[in-house]
């Protein structure tokens, strides 16, 4: 079996969720470590709250995000000291996170990831090989359900730059808990380069851009990953 972690955005906001999600993977998941990619400007305080919990790596957002992105990144707190007369240029938290989770993954020091948010928590045991088939790891996808699925699948295709009269099917990839190999993030990070691709400017002006519909087409059409339906 190859090592694999959990992977979690989180910022001051969400501490209160972030502790009942830790508290539920230290009841059903304890064997998982645990790497949460914490808003610069509130690592402390996670640090001060969660800095002696065993297996568990707070990793702040600027050692992650490009530095542009950091810079530009609506920060944590009241609302005169976010960014607010930065609007116009500020990038949103949910894409920045979004970004945070594809880069996290490629350098992740664990094969795999599963993505969990801080607002979700295990509600019952959870261990190792159930995100494994056959010593793989599973790729949970389906068919597009509905319009919103289908565009979140549109928008990855043209965000690599696939020639949409060429798309014959749309799938959905945003299962929870969702995992992804860290091959997978390296090799659409690779394609990127190969098509000279600045993925992270198209990806943050997109209304609703998705980094496991990205994620997904990497595993399933680049490694070609066994699909859970």
């Amino acid at each position: 079996m190859t090592s694999i972690c959990i992977l979690t955005p989180s910022h001051i906001r969400d501490i209160g969720r972030f502790s009942v999600l830790r508290q539920s993977i230290q009841l059903f998941a304890p064997e998982l470590p645990h790497l949460a990619i914490v808003h610069t400007e509130d690592c402390s305080a996670f640090r001060d709250r969660f800095g002696d919990q065993p297996s568990l790596q707070i990793i702040a957002s600027k050692d992650v995000l490009p530095r542009s992105v950091e810079r530009r990144r609506k920060k944590s707190g009241t609302k005169w000291l976010t960014a607010r007369w930065l609007r116009p240029r500020a990038i949103k938290g949910w894409h920045a996170q979004q970004v945070a989770k594809i880069l996290a993954l490629a350098d992740c020091p664990y094969e795999a990831a599963v993505f969990l948010d801080s607002d979700v928590f295990i509600c019952r045991p959870l261990r190792v090989e159930y995100f494994y088939t056959e010593g793989r790891l599973k790729l949970f996808r389906r068919r597009a359900p509905n319009a919103e699925s289908l565009d979140y699948d549109i928008t990855a295709h043209e965000i690599l730059g696939n020639p949409l009269h060429q798309v014959t099917e749309l799938y959905d990839y945003i299962y929870h808990p969702a995992c992804f190999r860290r091959s997978s993030a390296a090799c659409l990070l690779q394609e990127f380069r190969r098509r000279k691709r600045s993925w992270v400017r198209r990806f943050l002006r997109e209304r609703r851009p998705s980094e496991y519909h990205l994620l997904g087409y990497a595993a399933a059409v680049l490694e070609g990953a066994p699909v859970i339906s």
